[in-house]
This record gives C-alpha cells, sequence and structure tokens, in this order.
C-alpha cells in the first residue's frame, strides 16, 4: 500500500487508520510526503509526521531533494510504485484545491501504471465536491490515529486536529450506520 501526501500529516489525516488496518494485517503501508509548507516550519512537520507514522505502525519515506523539485517527485513516486508494486495508492481527492495536494494528485495519477487501484481522500482544503463511495470502518483504530496527529500540535498546522478527525470521521459515519470512517472516492479499480 502506498498513500502519497502533499503535505506531511495529510496521509495520517486523511487514511491514517485504514492504513493501520492495512499494517496489522501485515501489509506494507508506506507514506511519501511530496511537500511542505514553506511559510511554516517544514522541519517540524516532517519530524511530526515521523512520530506519527511509528506511532501508527506505518513505513514513512521523505526524499528531501523531492520536497522542492517536481520532477524529483515524480521519479520518486515512480521508483516507489516500481518496487512496492502496491494494490492500492491513495492520494489526496481530485477536488483539492491545495497546490502541494494537487500536485501530489497529479504525480501519482501520472506513475500509477497498472497500480489496480487508486483512492481519493480527504484533507482540510478538500472542496464540496469531493463524493466518495468507499468507506473505511476505523472505530478501533480512531483513538490511536488521534495520538497520531496530536504530534502535529504547534505546527500550525490546525488542519492536522484530532478533533476534526473525528468530525470528518462522524460526519461520513453517516453513510455507514453512524461509525467512525474514513471517506475515499475511488479514482480507478474496483472496491
Amino acid at each position: 500500500v502506498l498513500a502519497v501526501g502533499g503535505l506531511p500529516g495529510d496521509v495520517e489525516m486523511g487514511c491514517g487508520g485504514t492504513l493501520m488496518q492495512a499494517a496489522h494485517a501485515g501489509q506494507r503501508a508506506v507514506v511519501l510526503p511530496l511537500g511542505r509548507e514553506e511559510d511554516d516550519d517544514g522541519e517540524a512537520q516532517l519530524e511530526a509526521s515521523r512520530k506519527a507514522c511509528a506511532l501508527l505502525g506505518l513505513k514513512l519515506v521523505v526524499d528531501r531533494p523531492a520536497l522542492s523539485d517536481t520532477n524529483r517527485r515524480i521519479a520518486v513516486v515512480k521508483r516507489a510504485v516500481d518496487q512496492l508494486r502496491p494494490a492500492v495508492i491513495y492520494t489526496p481527492a481530485m477536488a483539492d484545491d491545495h497546490p502541494a495536494r494537487m500536485e501530489a494528485f497529479r504525480v501519482a495519477q501520472a506513475v500509477a501504471g497498472d497500480v489496480p487501484t487508486v483512492l481519493g481522500y480527504q484533507t482540510g482544503t478538500t472542496g464540496v465536491e469531493f463524493r466518495p463511495t468507499h468507506f473505511v470502518e476505523i472505530g478501533q483504530q480512531m483513538t490511536l490515529k488521534c495520538e497520531a496527529l496530536a504530534h502535529f500540535e504547534g505546527t500550525g498546522r490546525v488542519d492536522l486536529s484530532p478533533d476534526l478527525a473525528r468530525a470528518y470521521a462522524r460526519n461520513w459515519g453517516r453513510f455507514r450506520q453512524f461509525m467512525d470512517v474514513e471517506a475515499f472516492e475511488v479514482i480507478r479499480g474496483k472496491i
């Protein structure tokens, strides 16, 4: 499983519970952030992501030169796809208007190749056009996911608040008997 993020923390927020389930089932779950906020403390965000991924049992891969070079980002994701041969790629949703998240979506789409399933997850800047049709129940993972997101407190990333994660999970849970869920749009493949 490969999860591409536009910014550190995007993956942990958007699909951290789902990735924990994959890792617990013995699948390799890799998180690959492609950018960082230039106005904020990018190093603090990367450190928070490292701690969050360790807590969730996920492998974080950071290619520092790729954080500022589009061509290198494409090469890094292509290499990850070639080496991992993932069954699923998670990427920011199509309806996200943040430049780093839009680029992460485009890069993941460009190199997905033969990956059978590509799913889009919600971030703090996902627009109202986000129309998820796949929901993963994460009730058992919710507490640990919120603990992981707490590592981002103090980094200026209010979009990674544990309270916001709970709100997303409960909002989309209305489509699954009011359970805590992570919501995904199916970009490619069948679920």
